[in-house]
């Protein structure tokens, strides 16, 4: 399986903290079935201001770490970013860690706030889009405006943006009402991937597979499998 959307690359955000830490979440994401395993430090103005020289620094490094530990798994580097203004500037700047390209668009993990959505929103993704950036909206069953008005969510599919729901949601974590927001968003078929989004080794552990056998139940095995293997392969 491919996991496009984790918080192990450590020390850099409120994901794992030290090396150890990270590679036994590694080990775990290995034992349940991750294949490729795509690390998404935070960049959010204010709280985590990375910047894409030293995040590319520090995973040469875990690279060779993990290599060093014998842990058989796929590493890449993207990045989750935070909406704001500032996205502009870092594409101006050529600073956003991208995971991959898909129908010749660079792609990259959009996080929204919990609660609301910034005004302009739909413009700011516009905008992206026009600059060949494509945004994957990450966790909107966890985002309370695009569950209340689910239009203000239906904007960004009409754009063209991929959906990525977290395994956890479906497994319960996150509460009733998340997780029967995700369940919603894969009936409808708008999800196009599934992610841990893990960031310890115990609340928030890598568990793609339980959100996967969720998953199964609602939409089948065929179906829940594309969205863990094939689309996410597209995406990076």
């Amino acid at each position: 399986m491919i996991d496009i959307h984790s918080h192990i690359l450590p020390g850099v955000d409120d994901g794992a903290r030290t090396l150890d830490e990270a590679l036994d979440m590694l080990r775990m994401a290995v034992d349940g079935g991750v294949t490729i395993q795509v690390l998404t430090p935070h960049i959010h103005y204010g709280r985590y201001e990375n910047q894409k020289a030293d995040l590319e620094k520090r995973f040469a490094i875990f690279q060779d770490q993990v290599d060093t530990a014998n842990i058989k798994i796929g590493l890449q580097l993207g990045s989750e970013v935070r909406i704001g203004s500032e996205i502009m500037q870092l594409v101006a700047q050529d600073a956003i860690p991208t995971l991959g390209e898909y129908n010749g668009k660079k792609t990259f993990l959009l996080e929204f706030p919990r609660i609301d959505v910034p005004v302009g929103y739909e413009n700011l993704v516009k905008w992206l889009i026009n600059k060949n950036y494509l945004p994957i909206i990450v966790h909107p069953e966890r985002n309370q405006t695009f569950v209340r008005l689910p239009q203000k969510l239906q904007v960004l599919t009409d754009m063209g943006c991929p959906l990525q729901i977290t395994a956890s949601s479906l497994t319960g974590l996150f509460g009733e009402d998340a997780q029967q927001n995700a369940e919603k968003l894969l009936e409808e078929g708008r999800v196009s991937a599934v992610a841990s989004d893990c960031h310890n080794l115990k609340g928030r552990k890598p568990n793609l597979i339980e959100g996967v056998a969720a998953a199964e139940l609602l939409i089948g095995q065929a179906q829940a499998q594309s969205l863990v293997n094939a689309v996410p392969s597209q995406l990076i």
